[in-house]
């Protein structure tokens, strides 16, 4: 019979914790280095530690490779330790996020949209080319969204027993729902959110934490930098497969609208700033296309069903 692993007592869990963080610091030393492979070297606990540390680490997808830790502020230096000794003292028969809890992944394709309801009541809608991962534990719900849009609902987690909160991790940083309804999108080096109901908690990778109330918006990069302003309803419409404009420009406008179809969509700079409005059915681009000479002094060519220019008339 196979006998369990030792378990590792809470103070070297703390140490194993402590190193671990430290090695995932872009700046460490040589120096901490080499005082790092004296502890695991030290005792048999150490390395046992040290390497359950390393899977739940992995696990929990929070802490990237190479993350300037020394730039984080030590109110959440502290709660990603808690976060990573918790785990490790976890009885046996936790393991993990991914175990313990399944990665479910979810994506759509261009031009699609869809509904998912999740195991705590959460209704998200992913906007079209969107991938997320859902991965619920004891301590938290968490929806790491890799590419696009999603809007977030959240629900009541009626079956869990103590609060779990919810979190959506993108790739400049986490967000806390704080009972609400929002936004979020991933762009460039950026990410966009858009908060309709209660609040959401923002902690940028390497910049300072705040607060963002319902009907504000948020652009911030990893370094906690950008830019605020009003939140706007008609940004979710498509949910309900409308694309809203209220003087848009045509190249921002078309930039949305070639979201929502293959091939490139491109307009002439002399017509880029031209401006448009009104409540466009996305499930038909083509025809949105065809209606675009009719109100603005425009041509579209068509080099290719897929390479599509707007231009002067």
């Amino acid at each position: 019979m196979s006998q369990s692993p030792p378990r590792i007592c809470p103070e070297v869990a703390r140490q194993a914790a402590h190193w671990q963080m430290l090695m995932l610091d872009a700046q460490v030393s040589p120096a901490q280095q080499a005082a790092c492979a004296r502890w695991r070297a030290a005792a048999a606990e150490h390395e046992q530690a040290w390497q359950k540390a390393q899977r739940v680490q992995a696990r929990l997808g929070l802490l990237p490779p190479q993350l300037a830790m020394g730039t984080l502020n030590r109110e959440r230096r502290q709660v990603l330790k808690q976060l990573l000794v918790l785990a490790m003292l976890a009885p046996a028969g936790y393991v993990g996020y991914r175990q313990f809890a399944p990665q479910e992944r979810y994506a759509t394709a261009v031009g699609e949209r869809r509904r998912l309801t999740l195991a705590d009541g959460t209704v998200l809608d992913l906007n079209t080319d969107s991938i997320v991962e859902v991965v619920f534990d004891q301590a938290q719900r968490l929806v790491k969204l890799k590419r696009g849009e999603i809007l977030v609902d959240s629900g009541a987690d009626p079956q869990s027993p103590h609060h779990r909160p919810l979190r959506v991790a993108s790739d400049e940083g986490l967000m806390e729902a704080l009972g609400t309804r929002f936004l979020v999108r991933q762009r460039d080096a950026s990410t966009q959110l858009s908060v309709f109901q209660g609040a959401v908690r923002v902690s940028p990778i390497s910049g300072p934490q705040q607060t963002i109330a319902a009907g504000q918006r948020l652009t911030f990069s990893a370094l906690g930098q950008g830019s605020a302003g009003p939140a706007r309803e008609q940004d979710s419409q498509w949910t309900r497969g409308q694309l809203i404009a209220e003087e848009m420009p045509l190249a921002e406008f078309l930039g949305e609208l070639g979201r929502y179809r293959h091939g490139w969509l491109r307009c002439r700079p002399e017509v880029a700033r031209l401006l448009i409005s009104g409540a466009f059915q996305l499930d038909n681009s083509e025809r949105i296309l065809a209606a675009l000479p009719a109100t603005l002094p425009v041509q579209v060519e068509y080099r290719t069903r897929y390479w599509v220019t707007v231009g002067a008339r």
